[in-house]
């Protein structure tokens, strides 16, 4: 056979049968997760034994987490003594002490102390008024 002969065997065979496409093997690539938005990503930078490795900034990581949920647990504990105090403080027999309670009677509490204040700020200075007229 010739080279020419020999070009169009190969051409021929190439149309009969694709060619099968290679296997992936899935076991062997493990996927990678997306990386931590909350880490700075490192710019091609070499790995030194003073870094942190992948273990380590997941416990500092889980660290914080930890330290927030017991900031937040103690916030939140500061906030519920204090709406018993002001519940104590407002009616300590009553019978229904939740926080929305609390609040609504702390508000008109307030509404009614402001609306006493303005009433007395008024009758003082009619009596101011009243007293001027007497002096002179």
């Amino acid at each position: 056979m010739d080279y020419q002969g020999k070009n169009d065997v190969a051409l021929i065979q190439s149309m009969a049968a694709p060619p099968n496409p290679p296997l992936i093997d899935l076991r062997q690539s493990q996927p990678q997760p997306p990386p931590d938005p909350r880490v700075a990503p490192t710019l091609s930078q070499p790995k030194s034994s003073s870094q942190r490795n992948d273990g380590e900034v997941k416990d500092c990581v889980a660290a914080r987490k930890l330290q927030k949920a017991d900031r937040e647990k103690l916030r939140r504990d500061r906030l519920n003594e204090h709406f018993t105090e002001l519940g104590n403080a407002l009616d300590p027999d009553r019978p229904k002490n939740d926080k929305a309670t609390i609040l609504a009677d702390t508000i008109q509490l307030v509404k009614d102390l402001t609306a006493q204040v303005d009433k007395l700020k008024a009758e003082y200075a009619t009596l101011t008024e009243e007293s001027r007229e007497v002096i002179f």
